[in-house]
């Protein structure tokens, strides 16, 4: 071989090599994404060296993307839009609307027949505002600084405040009659009329402490019955049918208690055996029934709530447990035979004992039905802002088409429609 001819061998051959290069260059900076590395000789392309690709296409109709189409028929391939579901508007067991009725927080509330009425804080005043909301309405001229308590009436229109310094006072919203009643006075009651009310008197001595019944305005005091060294285990809660004035448990082993019913003139009530301890207890709007909570080594010392006969030869009669964790203050009673609850959501193991920790708990609302022993959760109640709320309070218009609450966080009254 010539030299002349090894020569133009050695052109074409780096030649060659340039074009390898340049391809592989090309290919792999250059190239549109997704295209196929591999050289395309013609015939129908194949994803993945399988069967042509196939798609729905507009109205359903399957089309082969690979096939001669028109490029308006070939649908788009990003995914569709998660479209996210608002909250029911009415309870129905899932995420259900809240409307806030106050822009501020609502302590002490009580619900009356014209709305609500609550003491503003910041403010120091007392304010009644309507089921829907609104501007408030001033219940008082005057302030009242540092409240730390109220006592409602049943009406709404009287209430005791009390205050850090000890003092307390009986006020009439309606008529504007004020009233000092003792320092050492506390837990108050007023009557199923408003016409008395009835309260722990703690005296210095063990000797001086009774359940006291007496005139709204604090006249015409009576004792009923002795306390001694067992106020922590006495409640002061007039039952609406007017023949109880106070309960008072006592443990009959570390499994229960016995739970006295104490009336007015000594009488002799049967007693109510719990499967608990730390009975806690709220009233049917008749005073036929008692809901209570107690808790034990069986439920991780968690409460329980129990609802019990509590009238006359019935007091005990269908004791029976609800299988629901929560406290009686955190329910509303809709009748004598449904019940609203306010149920945490996570209950750490003693929070029977020590309430506190379940102060971040989110709540459950349920609904119980006493006729068939069912309860199930009706809703999880949120607004804009909140996706969940540590329920402090609740209540249920005399409908019962609107439940209302207010929320540990942010104090204000918040409603949920039933229906």
């Amino acid at each position: 071989m010539s030299e002349q001819t090894k020569l133009i061998l050695k052109i074409i051959g780096f030649i060659a090599i340039v074009i390898v290069l340049a391809w592989g260059i090309w290919a792999v900076f250059f190239r549109s994404p997704g295209a196929s590395v591999v050289p395309y000789f013609g015939g129908q392309k194949t994803a993945g060296g399988g069967f042509p690709a196939v798609e729905v296409g507009p109205s359903g109709k399957v089309v082969d993307i690979g096939a001669d189409v028109p490029v308006s028929l070939v649908p788009e391939q990003s995914a569709p839009p998660v479209e996210e579901k608002t909250p029911d508007a009415v309870a129905s067991g899932g995420r259900t609307r809240a409307d806030t009725i106050t822009q501020s927080r609502a302590e002490y509330y009580t619900s009356t027949a014209n709305g609500f009425n609550y003491y503003n804080l910041a403010e120091e005043r007392f304010y009644r505002i309507s089921r829907n909301g609104g501007e408030p309405v001033l219940l008082a001229g005057g302030k009242f600084p540092q409240v730390s308590d109220v006592a409602w009436s049943n009406s709404g229109d009287a209430g005791i405040l009390s205050f850090p310094d000890g003092s307390n006072i009986y006020y009439n919203f309606a008529t504007g009659e004020r009233a000092t009643l003792p320092p050492e006075a506390r837990e108050f009651t007023f009557s199923p009329n408003d016409k008395q009310i009835a309260y722990e008197y703690m005296g210095q001595g063990v000797d001086d402490r009774w359940v006291v019944v007496a005139g709204a305005n604090g006249e015409g005091r009576r004792v009923v019955q002795p306390i001694g060294r067992e106020a922590l285990n006495i409640k002061v809660d007039w039952s609406p049918n007017n023949q109880v004035v106070a309960t008072y448990r006592e443990p009959t082993s570390s499994l229960g208690e016995e739970v006295f019913l104490i009336g007015f003139s000594g009488e002799n009530f049967l007693s109510l055996q719990t499967n608990g301890l730390g009975f806690e207890g709220k009233w049917s709007p008749k005073g036929k029934q008692i809901l209570y909570s107690v808790y034990s080594e069986g439920t991780n010392y968690n409460p329980i709530l129990h609802i019990s006969g509590a009238e006359g030869d019935n007091v005990g009669l269908g004791n029976r447990s609800l299988r629901v964790q929560t406290w009686p203050d955190k329910c509303a009673f809709a009748g004598e035979n449904t019940i609203y609850c306010a149920v945490p959501q996570l209950l750490e193991q003693g929070s029977g004992l020590f309430r506190e920790l379940a102060d971040a708990s989110p709540d459950t609302i349920y609904k119980i039905d006493l006729v068939n022993n069912t309860s199930f959760p009706i809703a999880f109640p949120e607004t804009e802002n909140r996706n969940s709320f540590t329920i402090k309070r609740m209540s249920v218009s005399a409908d019962q088409s609107e439940l209302f609450f207010t929320d540990q966080i942010d104090g204000r009254i918040h409603r949920i429609r039933l229906r």
